[in-house]
């Protein structure tokens, strides 16, 4: 102890000040090891441009997944369904599946979705059929999005989803 009485010195206190108001004010981009600190969870399937591109399939953080743009592609990493615009979605959809498992939460949860298509107009009305389909009664809140191109030149849709879950799922 000091002999004003303080376990503490003032230097100190400043200090565990900063260093909890960079925790919380972290720039995006954040460390693997900053992420983990704060809890996320992080999900990949092990495929090349997880890591060249630097992303994960989906993070949840708190009770929340953010679930990054399925597109079809088979385990290890393929292009599924050339030209088969029903195909890819489907396929992008048991991807979007893969990643619900993995934090075990049922599509009834997801409360979100975003379909980017190439050629909206030809393709809108089998994404909707699809996802109908996949959703079932369930009404999530969603937005298709026509889009020039996408990171493969046969790709047709990507699908991405937030969730919503409960503390302990």
């Amino acid at each position: 102890m000091t002999k004003s009485g303080r376990r503490f010195g003032i230097g100190a206190v400043a200090a565990a000040i900063v260093a909890a108001m960079i925790t919380f004010t972290a720039p995006e981009g954040a460390s693997a090891h900053d992420q983990a600190r704060r809890g996320w969870d992080h999900f990949g399937f092990g495929v090349p441009w997880e890591e060249s591109y630097g992303y994960s399939q989906g993070i949840r953080a708190g009770d929340t997944i953010y679930i990054s743009g399925q597109v079809s592609h088979d385990a290890a990493g393929n292009f599924v369904g050339a030209g088969d615009f029903e195909k890819q979605v489907r396929t992008s959809f048991d991807n979007l599946d893969k990643v619900l498992a993995h934090y075990r939460v049922p599509r009834s949860q997801i409360i979100s979705m975003k379909i980017f298509t190439k050629d909206l107009r030809k393709n809108f009305d089998t994404a909707a059929r699809l996802h109908k389909e996949y959703v079932g009664d369930h009404r999530t809140t969603d937005t298709i999005v026509g889009v020039s191109d996408m990171s493969v030149p046969e790709q047709l849709v990507e699908i991405e989803a937030i969730v919503q879950v409960s503390p302990r799922s």
